[in-house]
Formats: structure tokens, C-alpha cells, sequence
């Protein structure tokens, strides 16, 4: 496949940042585009920018009544989905892990873990009775190769590791029904002028400098929307289960599983590099 000619694509959390750059490179390639955001006039104004026959919707996808009305609406109007890329997150930084707030840990996994599963059970019935579809979660770099500012991410960092083994299993289960799923992990990516975007207010806040620590010099280059967008349609067209946008991943994780996964291992790495 080298076009999306003809098919469906519902993206949420596309309003801004690396969902809307792929749902333009996506309507470029033929797609009709479906923008879903918890923003509902950032989706319908990303809709209205790019080519084609797109819609924008809000939706909250950790609300039952709203994930059951965006479906409906969808079948209605577009005749289903062929490929559901779960892709809304609550924003990384949520201050020192030992700090956070319980209903802020309990948020992040409503969107980012309970959220995706929402999505899923509302558009996966309907290609399963196709026998045709694909599913895509957005997860993390930071879910393969946990660098030091996950300290700062407690939240989003435990959820990304959850969505990654949801995918897993979600994979297994839809074996021989013609619906296939994947896994995409942005690394670091420009989205504001800040890693892991605007930081909480307060004392106790992460400075850049906090963020760059103990993180070898490649993975604290952030990279452009543009370029994680990219790297997620390859993977759409190569169909690989996991696509990853951090430079030099494969090795790297080679390294961090030869070392038993012992994130004390990255560090050294950075203190080598730095020596």
C-alpha cells in the first residue's frame, strides 16, 4: 500500500502537535480524515484545513456517553472506521513522582489507558464484522527506554508502559479476525518549546536542566512533529507492530536489555558520553 485512497481514518488528540501533522500527511495520501479532541473547535478547525472530506468532533474519551455518541455519529455519517489511531494523552509532566496527587495518577489513566480502551471496543465490533481494519495506540519512547525525566512523568510514564502491554495482548486476541494492531512510540518530540510540553505550576517544578540530566546527548535532541508524523505513516504503510521516532531505538534498546532493563544503566551511558 502506498495510499490511504478511500479509507476512513479516525485520529484522536489531532487538533494540535504530532496527531494533527499526521492526519495532514495522512489526508495527502488519499484519507478521509476524522479529527477527534477533548478541544471540539481545534477539531473541526484541523478538519477544515486539511484536504478531502474531513470532520472534526469533540469527544471526552474518558466518558462512556461521549465515546458511544462519537461512534454513532461516525457510523452515521462515514459508514465506519478503517483505522482507529488512539492518540489523545494527558500532557507528560505532572512534577515529582513522589508528589503527585493520587486523582492526578488516576486521570492519566483514564485517558491515556482507559480512554484508548473506549475507543477500541466502540470501532473494533464493527471491523471485526468486516474482517478488515487496523488499530493503532500511541504510546511512547519513554515506554522502551525509560530516561531519567520519567521521575517527572510518574502518571504518563505508567501509563504508556500499559498501553504498550495492552497492545500486546489486544494483538494476540485479534489474531485471524483480519483486524491488526500496532504500536507507535514517539520520542522526544517538539510539540511546545518544552520537553514533555508546559510544565505544572508551583514549587518543585522540572527546569530544562532537570530534563537534560542523565539523558545521553541523541535522545535529548528533541525531534519535529513533522518528522514523528512521518515515522508513524511509514510504520502505517510497512505494517510493522512497533514504530518508533527516536533515533537509533534499536540499538539502544539492545544496549538497555543486555544491561537487564536497569534504568540506572541509561544514566551511566550519559555519564559516559559526557566524560
Amino acid at each position: 500500500m502506498t495510499s490511504f485512497d478511500g479509507q476512513t481514518i479516525l485520529i484522536t488528540g489531532a487538533a494540535t502537535g504530532i496527531g494533527r501533522a499526521t492526519a495532514r500527511k495522512l489526508a495527502d495520501l488519499g484519507a478521509r480524515l476524522v479529527i477527534v479532541d477533548l478541544d471540539g473547535d481545534g477539531a473541526v478547525a484541523a478538519a477544515a484545513s486539511l484536504p478531502g472530506d474531513a470532520r472534526g468532533y469533540r469527544c471526552d474519551v474518558r466518558s462512556d456517553a461521549d465515546v458511544d455518541a462519537l461512534r454513532a455519529v461516525v457510523l452515521a455519517e462515514c459508514g465506519g472506521v478503517d483505522i482507529l489511531l488512539n492518540n489523545a494523552a494527558k500532557p507528560p509532566v505532572t512534577g515529582p513522582i513522589a508528589d503527585t496527587d493520587i486523582e492526578v495518577w488516576r486521570d492519566a489513566l483514564d485517558v491515556n489507558v482507559l480512554g484508548y480502551v473506549r475507543m477500541i471496543r466502540a470501532f473494533l465490533p464493527h471491523m471485526v464484522a468486516r474482517g478488515t481494519g487496523r488499530i493503532v495506540n500511541t504510546a511512547s519512547g519513554l515506554a522502551l527506554l525509560p530516561d531519567p525525566p520519567t521521575r517527572f512523568m510518574g502518571p504518563y510514564i505508567a501509563s504508556k508502559g500499559a498501553q504498550l502491554a495492552m497492545s500486546y495482548a489486544f494483538a494476540h486476541a485479534l489474531e485471524d479476525t483480519g483486524v491488526t494492531l500496532s504500536v507507535f512510540c514517539p520520542g522526544l518530540t517538539a510539540t511546545s518549546d518544552r520537553p514533555g510540553g508546559p510544565p505544572p505550576a508551583g514549587v518543585g517544578a522540572p527546569t530544562l536542566d532537570d530534563f537534560r540530566r542523565g539523558v545521553p546527548a541523541r535522545r535529548a535532541r528533541p525531534a519535529t512533529a513533522d518528522h514523528a508524523a512521518q515515522t508513524f505513516v511509514d510504520g502505517l504503510l510497512s505494517g510493522e507492530f512497533l514504530t518508533c521516532s527516536q533515533e537509533g531505538y534499536h540499538s539502544d534498546l539492545v544496549d538497555f536489555a543486555s544491561a537487564n532493563l536497569d534504568p540506572y544503566s541509561i544514566v551511566r551511558q550519559a555519564q559516559a558520553e559526557a566524560a
